[in-house]
């Protein structure tokens, strides 16, 4: 029994030394942190004594230094070197303190001393480098691993890659990282994760100026696939996809590899609208006939690549547009109606009918296309969905209707019910029958598909906003959302033009904004019709009238929801398509100052940045 009460008598005793040295760390740690150094010296030379560790014996030290108590600083470090004769960082710790007391040449003594002394020990070595590290002496820090390797006939190309990124020494860093590659191919992938935040970092590019000089001097004294491919990569984190293309076609020469590299450097290029660059890639394959495995794909790119640049306005030309639509057909004719060719036949088919206005040819595709027995759902729920927006283009709303119910119907757990369900609401809202659209869209707020759920608040804003009123022109009475609901005149007709917008009928939407702005000055609606009328022109590509009308909400209504949105598009068209870097700036501004709390914010400010290191 009373060797029991001794076990917990001594248990109680070392738990609450224990608990009192954890206060006096974190007492030392506070005292450090807030500088008061004199009284953590104390904390620190204490806690010292009791563990030994090393790591209170430095911060001891550095307490020390900071109230340039030098001498003793001097002392205890020397005691150090003397009862720890082959632990060297205390060498380097003493050379600290003399260069911390302007001894300069007292410190690169020591500094040199240590080198001097180093042993083909690896553990001795990387403890050296990282004090070294530690006390802000890279060129040490080399000479350490320099030192290394010799000794140890290693390259220590990684741990020199860190010496020289934390001094910021571009050209070593390249060369060493480089080496590693050429020492083991297998690090490709590591390398590249090393060299990503440095590229991306650096504004003025200058380390990706040395890397690439770097890179293409070893590719001409000695080519090698994996710096060719690293090459490729470097020109990718730039998007210069000009360069990568050149690159990977003579590695594809070189491999025969058929095009492969080619069609997936297409497949970047046109994710990030290098049209050129992605046409070049894929011209390149289908040149090599219809027996290369991927003429198919390669080819498929190339009608992409026309189609989304007609999508985008880039393409305006009707000979180039009619080309593109007999290169579909020709399509269709030499492969057929599968499910393979189903993302050309959605894309055909808008090409029909929002700009060659030919709405029933889309509409015999798609229905022919339906009656493939090989589509999978999605395939299925998206033919559909394009079908019923063709049969709104054509006057069919209720064959529209009808349409999206039944994709709805058929996809109750997925993307494509919400979004059918969603299209219904606005075929609701495009009609004037804004009390159902609401009763829809309250629920699409909760849709698992944010796209949707984002449009669906938007829009079910927009309705609340603007149909309160029994006349939302004239009258001044609110009524709550009932029955009166839909008998807002100005919200018809801007429902109408937002259907003409999103069917690519500009001329019909800006007719219909014209006379809500014309008949009804009052409107609530005055600045949407404004924002709309900037996207018409910002669709056709007509930026200084785009850029008249955002700036006019942005200036005008800079109370109302829109004037954030207004603010960023006008900066963005400012500074990437007028090239008027000084309005640009100070929209980027704008929005930091009157809308610090904005979406845009976060892009505005990098936007605003990027203009100010230029």
């Amino acid at each position: 029994m009373k060797r029991i009460f001794l076990v917990l008598f001594i248990s109680m005793i070392l738990g609450v030394v224990k608990a009192q040295n954890a206060d006096d760390v974190n007492l030392a740690y506070s005292y450090y942190n807030s500088n008061e150094y004199e009284k953590a010296s104390y904390l620190f030379e204490n806690l010292y004594n009791k563990t030994k560790s090393k790591h209170y014996f430095t911060y001891y030290v550095n307490c020390l230094i900071n109230i340039e108590n030098y001498e003793k600083a001097e002392k205890a470090v020397k005691k150090q070197i003397s009862n720890y004769k082959a632990d060297l960082t205390y060498k380097i710790l003493l050379g600290y303190v003399y260069k911390r007391e302007n001894q300069l040449d007292k410190a690169q003594e020591e500094y040199e001393n240590v080198i001097s002394q180093i042993k083909p020990d690896r553990n001795q070595i990387i403890q050296c480098l990282n004090q070294f590290s530690t006390v802000s002496e890279p060129d040490y820090a080399e000479k350490t691993l320099l030192k290394a390797r010799e000794l140890l006939n290693e390259s220590f190309n990684y741990e020199l890659f860190s010496v020289y990124a934390g001094s910021r020494n571009f050209k070593k860093m390249a060369q060493a990282g480089l080496d590693l590659i050429e020492e083991d191919e297998g690090k490709l992938s590591t390398v590249q994760n090393m060299f990503q935040y440095y590229i991306n970092s650096d504004v003025n590019d200058e380390f990706y100026n040395i890397l690439r000089s770097d890179i293409v001097l070893r590719i001409q004294k000695k080519p090698t696939v994996v710096m060719s491919e690293f090459l490729i990569w470097l020109f990718l984190q730039k998007k210069n996809f000009k360069s990568a293309f050149t690159q990977a076609k003579a590695l594809d020469k070189r491999l025969s590899e058929q095009g492969q590299r080619l069609v997936m450097l297409g497949d970047e290029a046109l994710a990030a609208k290098d049209y050129a660059a992605a046409s070049d890639c894929y011209s390149y394959v289908t040149a090599k006939g219809e027996n290369c495995p991927f003429y198919r794909r390669a080819l498929f790119g190339v009608l992409t690549s026309m189609y989304e640049q007609v999508v985008e306005g880039t393409i305006t030309d009707s000979l180039q547009i009619s080309y593109l639509e007999s290169q579909y057909i020709k399509t269709f004719n030499d492969f057929g109606i599968n499910n393979q060719v189903i993302n050309e036949v959605k894309n055909y088919s808008t090409l029909e009918t929002y700009y060659l206005n030919n709405p029933e040819k889309a509409k015999d595709l798609i229905e022919k296309s339906l009656q493939v027995p090989s589509l999978n759902y999605s395939q299925r729920a998206q033919l559909n969905l394009l079908l019923g927006g063709i049969e709104l283009f054509m006057g069919d709303v209720w064959a529209a209707t009808m349409t999206f119910a039944k994709v709805e119907n058929d996809n109750k757990q997925n993307e494509y019910g919400d979004m059918a369900k969603f299209s219904k609401a606005k075929i609701a809202y495009y009609t004037g029958n804004f009390k159902w659209a609401a009763s829809q869209l309250d629920v699409l707020k909760a849709a698992t598909t944010k796209l949707v759920a984002n449009d669906a608040m938007e829009l079910s804003l927009l309705i609340s906003d603007n149909a309160e009123r029994v006349n939302s022109v004239v009258g001044d009475t609110l009524s709550p959302i009932d029955e009166n609901l839909n008998s807002s005149v100005d919200l018809r007709i801007y429902a109408r033009a937002d259907m003409y917008y999103s069917q690519n009928q500009f001329d019909k939407a800006v007719a219909s904004l014209d006379s809500i702005v014309e008949k009804y000055p009052q409107s609530a609606l005055i600045d949407e019709c404004l924002f709309l009328k900037a996207k018409i022109y910002e669709r056709k590509r007509n930026w200084q009238n785009s850029a008249f009308y955002y700036k006019k909400v942005s200036d005008e209504y800079s109370y109302d929801i829109l004037a954030d949105k207004a603010a960023f598009q006008y900066a963005e068209i400012s500074y990437k398509k007028l090239n008027d870097i000084e309005n640009a700036k100070n929209y980027y501004m704008k929005i930091l100052t009157n809308y610090p709390g904005s979406v845009y914010a976060v892009n505005a400010r990098e936007m605003y940045r990027l203009i100010e290191k230029k």
